[in-house]
């Protein structure tokens, strides 16, 4: 399971890499850093099922990430950009990537911080692993 998280967290610096705002895309967020944007991105869970994809085939895990997307105002090329501007570009690009690994969003939303001054919105995903291939094979429309 690790090999398909540490997967998606290299293709996800890849796909948010030609970002004007220069995100930084890290496991496990700590407030020491100084450099902003950060992409934090989490293993939230991942559950041993028993089940099987609808062919009975291949037998998957259940995975669960959390992105927190933690944005300062910033300066480039002498244009100021609010916090709010970044934070909504990187959104974008995060649910872009997700949705092409067909996974499941099931949060969005603007996160308190202790620190007023950095805007943090959380977006969490569910998925399916395959124990065969170790890839995400599809997301699941469970009740």
């Amino acid at each position: 399971m690790i090999d398909v998280y540490n997967q998606l967290l290299k293709e996800l610096n890849s796909f948010v890499s030609d970002s004007k705002y220069e995100p930084f895309v890290v496991k496990n967020y700590t407030s020491a850093s100084t450099h902003f944007p950060i992409i934090s991105c989490s293993l939230s869970n991942f559950t041993d099922t028993d089940f099987c994809t609808i062919d009975m085939i291949e037998q998957h895990q259940e995975i669960y990430l959390t992105i927190d997307i933690y944005t300062k105002s910033k300066i480039i090329d002498n244009e100021e950009f609010a916090s709010q501007a970044i934070n909504d570009e990187l959104t974008e690009l995060v649910m872009k990537f997700f949705s092409s690994k067909k996974m499941k969003m099931t949060l969005c939303r603007l996160t308190p911080n202790a620190d007023k001054n950095i805007m943090r919105r959380t977006i969490q995903y569910q998925g399916l692993v395959s124990l065969a291939r170790g890839n995400i094979i599809r997301r699941w429309n469970y009740v």
